[in-house]
Order: structure tokens, then C-alpha cells, then sequence
């Protein structure tokens, strides 16, 4: 596989590239190959270098090209059906996949079918993965590749939007809400690694001028990420106000900063903190994911990733507080993905 790096012309032979986290920002239609499949050029950001990769000749099939994409999960993207409730899971969008697939997933009943987050144990290849899809309604639902139907899990009626994310260390799936809610284990099937709503500690040792953020922020998103350690963080994506962008039309939201707070489970503290190491968090629509800067050279350390098609996408500094916003690196997208390093 050839790929165009920047605007120039050089190629460079990409089978051997090692795994590592890139931004999805949309494919370029080349041609249809035939009635069944397109044929496009794939456009991503690379993080650590800060330039673009554009992959040409992607052969995307039927059921990939009139899919829906609805996030990411250990460098995955999983869609969704336009014309029935059936879910993929694909890795034809990273550009790291040595062997290129696509898994469809058991039909999900049309009257809970619309999917908001999907987290996977482990890679699809993988004979122990389980997806973890979570709905928009008071459920999460749970297969296995090769399952003829999934096993659909009640949940309490706080977690009807909230995200859903794998825990290595403690090997369950966690449902994880803004607001308080009950934190008793949800009474799964013994086939599958257990559902839990995560525990939040109370918030400490928040600085005065990170309280201003809080309370000057217009919105608020909450996420949970797990470090390769095992530790786990609570991060709050601080947005101001809209603006209409006249280029594209589109209503923009100022990043104004993240609050990173470190659950201390010894304390029962959500410790505030400016200081995560050399480690980066990456948020967005993706499954919440944390990597080393120091095996992925290039990336910031101590930073949060982030993207949005209202946002843009960047990095937060958090030990000066600064927002570098790279929008400009890269052509809009409607839905930008970050894809975590493939397993």
C-alpha cells in the first residue's frame, strides 16, 4: 500500500508502519468500482508528525460505503445500516490493518436499534472480544463476533445516554454518567464480563481559576479513560459559546479547556491534577482511550486530544493550559474519528 504524505509527492511503502493513533477525517469519492463498491482516497491526521496522510485507491464494499459511522473502539470503527438495524465493525479505515476486514453483527431490534457508543474487550480478531454496544435508551447490549443474536442488558433510567468503556484492569464494562446514579453491578448474563456503573469520587483540590473555567463554560462533557497502567481519570471538556462559521455554515463551539481528575482510590478522591505524566488522552466520539508519548514519539506529552465537528480538533496542554487548535491541518469533516493504535 502506497500513501501521499502532505501535499507533496512522495509515496512511501506503509505495510511495515507500527501501530499508532491517527484522526479519520472523511474519504474523497474517486469512482465507483462497480455497482457494489467505491473506490476512494482515505484522508487522515497524523498526531505525531502533525501532517496528513491521504491513502488512495480504498476499495470500500457495499455494506462498508452505505454505512454510517458511530465511533471507534481499540482502532475500529464500528457503523451502523442505513436501510436495516444490522451493525460492522470495520478496520478498512486505519491505515495500520495488515489484513483489511469487516464483521458484520447479529440485527438489532429496530425498536432499540439506534446505537450511541460502542466499546470492544479486545480486537475483533481475537477470540475473547466482546462488543459492548450501548443504546440511546435505558440499555446495553452485548455480543460476540460469530453471535446470531445479542443479550440485551437493563440499565438504570440515569445511564440512558451515557458512555460505555472497557476496563482492562478490573475486566468489566462501566457505564459512566455525569450525575449521580446508583453504582450496584447490573445484573448481566454469566457468558459475558460483567456491566457496572463506575463509581465517581468526589471532586478535590480544584484551583480557583479552574473553578472559573468550570462555571464560564457554557458546556460540558464528562468522559472516562483509562490509562495503559490502569489507572483511571475523569476528564471535563470545558466548550464556551457558539459562533456561525461563514465559510461552512457551521455552528462552532470554543474549547476553552480540561479539567483531568485522577481517582484516587485509596482517598476515595477525584484528585484534580495538571500533571499526567507523559501520557495523552484522546476524546471525541471514539471510545476514550490514553497512550505514552513516549512510545508513540511526536505526540504531547501530558495532553488531551480532542475532536468534534463542532470543535475542530487539537490538543490541550494541561500543565500551561493552552489550546493548540489544528482545524486548519486538515479539510472539514462532518465526523472526525480518532482511531486508537490497533492491538
Amino acid at each position: 500500500m502506497f500513501l501521499l504524505v502532505g501535499g507533496t509527492r512522495k509515496l512511501r511503502w506503509f505495510s511495515t508502519a507500527a501501530a499508532q493513533p491517527y484522526l479519520l477525517v472523511r474519504e474523497r469519492e474517486v469512482t465507483l468500482k462497480s455497482s457494489s463498491e467505491r473506490v476512494v482516497t482515505l484522508n487522515l491526521l497524523d498526531p505525531c508528525k502533525l501532517e496528513m496522510v491521504k491513502i488512495p485507491g480504498k476499495t470500500l464494499p457495499t455494506e462498508v460505503g452505505k454505512s454510517l459511522r458511530i465511533g471507534s473502539s481499540k482502532g475500529w470503527v464500528a457503523l451502523t445500516d442505513l436501510q436495516n438495524s444490522k451493525l460492522r465493525l470495520t478496520n478498512l479505515f486505519n491505515p495500520c490493518a495488515s489484513s483489511p476486514t469487516t464483521i458484520t453483527l447479529p440485527p438489532l431490534d429496530g425498536s432499540v436499534a439506534r446505537v450511541s457508543k460502542v466499546s470492544l474487550s479486545a480486537s475483533p480478531n481475537q477470540r475473547d472480544c466482546v462488543v459492548a454496544a450501548k443504546l440511546f435508551a435505558p440499555l446495553v447490549s452485548l455480543c460476540r463476533p460469530g453471535d446470531s443474536e445479542w443479550t440485551h442488558i437493563e440499565t438504570p433510567n440515569n445511564f440512558f445516554t451515557s458512555a460505555v468503556m472497557h476496563s482492562m484492569r478490573d475486566q468489566k464494562f462501566y457505564l459512566h454518567s455525569p450525575d449521580t446514579a446508583p453504582t450496584d453491578l447490573i445484573k448481566t448474563c454469566s457468558d459475558f464480563p460483567p456491566v457496572s456503573p463506575y463509581r465517581r469520587f468526589p471532586f478535590s483540590d480544584i484551583p480557583k481559576t479552574t473553578q472559573d473555567l468550570y462555571q464560564s463554560s457554557i458546556f460540558r462533557t464528562q468522559y472516562l479513560v483509562e490509562s495503559p497502567s490502569g489507572d483511571s481519570f475523569i476528564v471535563i471538556w470545558c466548550m464556551a459559546g457558539g459562533k456561525m462559521e461563514k465559510e461552512t455554515s457551521r455552528l462552532m463551539c470554543d474549547t476553552k479547556g480540561f479539567m483531568v481528575f485522577k481517582q484516587d482510590h485509596g482517598k476515595k478522591l477525584s484528585s484534580y491534577t495538571q500533571d499526567i505524566g507523559d501520557l495523552c488522552i484522546f476524546l471525541g466520539k471514539n471510545e476514550s482511550f490514553c497512550v505514552s508519548a513516549t512510545k508513540y514519539p511526536g505526540l504531547n506529552p501530558n495532553s488531551v486530544y480532542f475532536e468534534g465537528s463542532e470543535t475542530g480538533f487539537g490538543f490541550y496542554e494541561l500543565s500551561s493550559n493552552t489550546v493548540h487548535d489544528l482545524t486548519h491541518l486538515a479539510p472539514f469533516s462532518a465526523f472526525y474519528l480518532w482511531l486508537a493504535p490497533l492491538e
